[in-house]
């Protein structure tokens, strides 16, 4: 399973992105070099703004959980100094593979990517995500409350295929397509994938929740468990994939 996700910097939507100055104050991973740190960092989104994700009309509360990339792939298209126009691309892997985890309510980076500073038309990156360690490559978790007022934790698992790897794309563009925009070392955006999980599972009903099997008393969703909830949410996550939000 393929599944890309397009982001245009300034806009929520299914998922969300944020563009604003950034720093390395928590030493987080930098990839590439230049004078321009495009930060890249992930968390939960809920209605209220806030890490977790509480759906309305079910008991289902999601409040964390992890993804975990295998490489950043990157394009930039631009004009140098010279007025020359360029297309550059690069693929960065991390020392190992990077484990994301969203449970914290901060926004900061979790990594940073380094470009040169210039004019640029757009810079594209690409975040390769890949199962590890025999875990996925996405995973929630929550607890999920039963009409009848039980409680029991919930998880989820998505995970990818060594041929087909879930990717997310994140494109950064000026408000109109031909438009450049400038980065340097005080213009640095930061990137900011906010995991909607409410729109994931907003179609899946209490009484299919409800009558959901137990996994050692652990309300489990992956390919091998109630996969008929997860082929819903599976899809939901592939439908999420045309997003267009533009820099301003």
């Amino acid at each position: 399973m393929k599944t890309t996700h397009r982001f245009y910097a300034l806009a929520i939507a299914a998922f969300g992105m944020v563009a604003s100055s950034c720093t390395d104050e928590n030493n987080p991973d930098i990839l590439g070099s230049g004078e321009v740190k495009i930060g890249m960092g992930v968390k939960l989104r809920s209605s209220a703004g806030n890490s977790g994700a509480r759906l309305a009309n079910t008991g289902l509360d999601i409040n964390s959980g992890f993804l975990q990339v295998k490489k950043i792939e990157l394009e930039t298209e631009g004009v140098d100094e010279a007025g020359r126009e360029f297309e550059k691309e690069m693929e960065f892997k991390f020392p190992e593979i990077k484990k994301i985890n969203f449970d914290e309510l901060d926004s900061n980076a979790d990594f940073f990517i380094a470009i040169p500073a210039g004019n640029y038309e757009e810079v594209e990156v690409e975040i390769d995500l890949i199962d590890h360690k025999n875990q996925p490559s996405i995973q929630l978790e929550g607890t999920y409350t039963y009409t009848d007022g039980r409680s029991v934790p919930f998880r989820f698992e998505l995970f990818g295929d060594d041929d087909d790897d879930i990717d997310f794309e994140v494109e950064l563009e000026g408000e109109d397509d031909d438009d450049l925009f400038f980065l340097d070392k005080v213009n640095n955006p930061l990137a900011l994938l906010q995991l909607d999980a409410k729109a994931w599972f907003s179609s899946i009903s209490t009484s299919a929740l409800d009558a959901a099997q137990l996994t050692n008393g652990v309300l489990l969703i992956n390919r091998n468990t109630n996969r008929t909830i997860y082929r819903v949410v599976e899809d939901k996550i592939k439908a999420s994939s045309e997003i267009e939000l533009k820099m301003r």
